[in-house]
């Protein structure tokens, strides 16, 4: 055992002398791959040698375009699969829409076009026409008008085929295709992108080639759609390519006026080929210090090379001896050490990870903590109120046939009522139907009613056919206590209290207004924060309502306060539809129906 622990602290050195072993082997057979590179170069010819090179630098570069191309094509894709796009096109063209209607269907296809295609840097706007010719897009430059490539008529008689071309006086990219109908393949309007020339020229620029060269890319018509000769942007290019192609030696350079080499590339899929010159003189120039400064360079690398190594597995062998001391500590003593992490490479990721776990566990063992001094207090109140209510229900019985008897039938209507309520506080059921709540809610006004008289007016807004909908138990009667007692009652002139529940999509929305005192938005702020402590003596009966929505639904069902002084408050909310279920299992199943519902939100 002892052995294992010393061969594993000895680990870290172990793998650094591995990495130094491996990495010399590989410097020295590069090294030796670089003389004998060397060595062909100038046993075959220098010329020959360099013009693959530039045709490979060609290739590589039209690749590079071709991957562009391909992503503004991906673009181009999701923005014609998109089913939203489609709807509303075929909506749009279907009949003529009114203001409203047309700004639906906007807000919708740009928001479509927004996240498709805005998130890349390169896109300068992306458009939508309908075929009535309404143009639904987003631009990163409100300032400037849609700049268009083709016509209609060009993009439709493609059917469907992209189009590339310059648009505007910045000659930009503009790329234009038919979106077509999934059920029937006929147009039923068209996208219009425009790119930054830059996505294509900063490859041009950045050519990496040894030599001072011009690119240039060329259309199938033979005008220059984007070159690192700024001059001739836009352009005709003055030589026929397919001959060029063929040529092995140097040519006249008509743009530059000089002999030079024309390397061009294989036809891209928009029809596009990228076209480079480089001088003959610039071609040879170095020809005659090659072989010293080869040589030279080789073995700086090499030197520099192994210094590199021997840094770098330092830096690697460094921080995985911090992280092995500092989990070896961790959870010993309540400590949860840190590791700084000073790189971004692999090991750097293991120990922003590390700390991540760290920090997870410290905050879970708090939580933890916390949760348990929570339900303590909450077994203590609980205890606090195991108090047998069959005597209340018995002395509110007496009380309401004493009234009854005496033929004061308030007086028993109020005791009936105050039962109900009482009964209804502690029930055992977690969800009852909207009707028994609404029963429980007309019972607290009705009592509340003999209080006040006709201050306070109440307007129902309630559709009869969601009353057997499940809602929490008592939910609604604290928000109602809190709107009478907060917001009507200080109030001198007479009150109004809306309660407004009603059924849209798959949820239900509840809305419970005063036209009260209201509140300021600092005495708001002071309720959410009183709403999030788990001190349960402030605001109770609010607090017990957020908490138990946030619990039973999740965050997407928490409460929202609006509130104006001596105007009134609102209170909003609502929850997913969820019917009763009828088997003996009901319990368990309503709370996989609403966990399913809060986590497809």
């Amino acid at each position: 055992m002892t052995t294992w622990k010393k061969a594993r602290e000895k680990s870290p050195t172990s793998i650094r002398k591995r990495m130094m072993m491996i990495f010399a082997v590989l410097i020295s057979l590069t090294g030796l791959g670089i003389a004998a590179l060397f060595i062909f170069v100038f046993r075959n010819g220098y010329s020959a040698l360099s013009q693959v090179y530039l045709k490979d630098i060609t290739r590589q570069t039209t690749n590079n375009l071709e991957n562009n191309i391909q992503k503004i094509e991906d673009i181009n894709l999701q923005i014609l699969t998109s089913q939203t796009i489609q709807d509303q096109l075929k909506i749009v063209n279907e009949e003529p829409l009114d203001t409203f209607g047309l700004q639906q269907c906007r807000q919708k296809i740009e928001r479509e076009l927004a996240t498709e295609g805005l998130y890349a840097s390169y896109v300068v706007s992306v458009s939508v026409i309908s075929l009535e010719g309404i143009e639904f897009s987003v631009k990163k430059e409100e300032t400037i008008g849609t700049l268009f490539g083709f016509t209609e008529e060009e993009i439709y008689e493609a059917n469907g085929t992209s189009l590339w071309g310059l648009a505007g006086d910045t000659d930009r990219i503009c790329v234009a295709k038919a979106i077509l109908d999934f059920d029937t393949m006929k147009p039923i309007g068209y996208i219009n992108i425009v790119y930054e020339n830059s996505y294509f020229s900063s490859i041009l620029e950045d050519n990496s080639t040894e030599y001072s060269a011009a690119s240039y890319i060329v259309n199938d018509q033979g005008r220059i759609m984007s070159t690192n000769n700024s001059p001739y942007q836009g352009t005709e290019f003055p030589m026929d390519i397919q001959i060029l192609r063929k040529q092995d030696k140097a040519v006249y350079d008509m743009l530059n006026s000089t002999q030079a080499f024309y390397y061009v590339g294989d036809e891209m899929p928009n029809c596009w080929t990228l076209v480079q010159t480089v001088s003959v003189k610039e071609f040879y120039k170095n020809m005659k210090r090659r072989i010293i400064i080869t040589a030279l360079v080789v073995l700086a690398m090499l030197g520099i090379s192994l210094l590199f190594v021997w840094i770098a597995t330092l830096r690697i062998a460094k921080p995985t001896r911090e992280l092995l001391e500092s989990m070896k500590t961790l959870g010993k003593e309540n400590r949860y050490p840190r590791v700084k992490v000073i790189t971004q490479d692999e090991i750097g990721m293991i120990g922003t990870e590390y700390n991540r776990m760290a920090e997870n566990i410290e905050t879970l063992i708090e939580k933890v903590y916390k949760m348990e001094l929570a339900q303590k207090q909450a077994e203590l109140e609980f205890l606090q109120m195991q108090i047998n209510p069959h005597f209340l229900y018995n002395a509110l019985d007496t009380i309401s046939w004493k009234a009854l008897g005496e033929g004061n039938t308030d007086v028993s209507e109020m005791s009936i009522a105050l039962a109900e309520l009482l009964r209804a506080t502690i029930k055992k059921e977690s969800f009852i139907s909207l009707k028994e709540e609404m029963s429980t809610v007309k019972d607290y006004l009705y009592i509340q009613e003999q209080r006040f008289g006709d201050k306070i007016s109440v307007d129902y807004q309630i559709d009869e056919n969601l009353e057997d909908y499940q809602v929490p138990n008592f939910i609604l009667q604290p928000l109602i206590e809190n709107a009478i007692i907060h917001g009507l009652e200080p109030k001198v002139e007479k009150g109004k209290l809306l309660l407004r529940i009603k059924k849209q999509g798959e949820k239900l929305y509840f809305l419970i207004a005063d036209d009260g005192v209201g509140m300021s938005e600092r005495e708001i702020e002071i309720l959410y924060e009183q709403c999030e402590e788990n001190d349960t003596s402030k605001s109770i009966g609010i607090k017990n309502v957020y908490r138990r929505l946030i619990l039973c639904y999740g965050e997407n069902s928490r409460l929202y306060i609006k509130s104006k002084k001596n105007k009134g408050t609102e209170i909003r909310f609502s929850i997913p539809l969820q019917e009763k279920v009828k088997d003996s299992d009901a319990g368990m199943q309503s709370i996989k129906t609403v966990t399913t519902q809060v986590s497809g939100y």
